[in-house]
């Protein structure tokens, strides 16, 4: 059975279209479609992505152990979500998975001002249950826990968050504007971090859009050549 095979397998057993699969990865569904059909191979990262999803282990989507293949799937030790074999970081908190993850450099995510319509923001948040135990929106907030939290700002709400998870709390914000992403460092008070600067989130993830194929570098080039030749007549 190729890889093509089993990720068609693995997604009707879990009761998914190509569309919808595609639609939870970011991807058409012809991507999806080409690699059950063994026309192209999808990246490492949606491999990771199909894992979680579909609930199989990296084992047997990439390499077809059997042994692997009615094995229940690997979860965080922290917050109990499905991971991969290919993560080094559990997607939801953030938590190291492997030996030596920690020595990855993670993501801190700050509440700069102290702003009402941060509380917005916040209450949003800690709805999601995807932080590690010691951050302050590890459980839901009241509206009082809201509004102390936004009016203590500058405050640190998450460390060691993926690139991922970065990219994922930003496009959840309103007002993106009152918080700051920066990499993990030593540091631990808030004040001075605020002085810190900040990591663009929204050039973290690329591999949330589908790679362009061969074909379309080709056009490109060909259109960017075009486009010069076009300018230098016109000089």
């Amino acid at each position: 059975m190729s890889l093509g095979e089993r990720i068609a397998l693995a997604r009707k057993q879990a009761g998914l279209s190509q569309e919808q699969l595609g639609e939870k990865l970011g991807v058409s569904r012809q991507a999806v479609s080409k690699w059950e059909s063994s026309q192209t191979n999808p990246d490492v990262a949606y491999v990771a992505q199909m894992c979680r999803l579909l609930g199989v282990s990296s084992d047997w989507l990439l390499l077809g152990e059997e042994a692997a293949r009615n094995a229940a799937p690997e979860r965080c030790p922290g917050c109990k979500a499905i991971v991969s074999g290919l993560d080094q970081f559990c997607p939801g908190c953030g938590r190291p998975l492997r030996d030596g993850a920690e020595h990855h450099q993670g993501y801190t995510m700050l509440l700069k001002k102290k702003d009402p319509l941060s509380q917005v923001d916040l209450a949003r948040l800690s709805d999601l249950g995807k932080f590690a135990e010691d951050s302050p929106l590890h459980k839901p907030l009241s509206q009082v826990d809201v509004q102390t939290l936004a009016h203590s700002a500058p405050v640190v709400l998450a460390r060691g968050l993926s690139a991922q998870q970065v990219n994922m709390l930003w496009n959840k914000l309103y007002y993106p504007g009152l918080f700051s992403f920066f990499q993990d460092c030593e540091e631990t008070d808030p004040q001075v971090l605020a002085n810190y600067p900040g990591v663009d989130p929204e050039t973290l993830i690329s591999g949330s859009r589908e790679p362009l194929s061969f074909g379309m570098v080709v056009l490109a080039v060909i259109l960017g050549v075009v486009g010069a030749v076009f300018l230098l007549m016109l000089l």
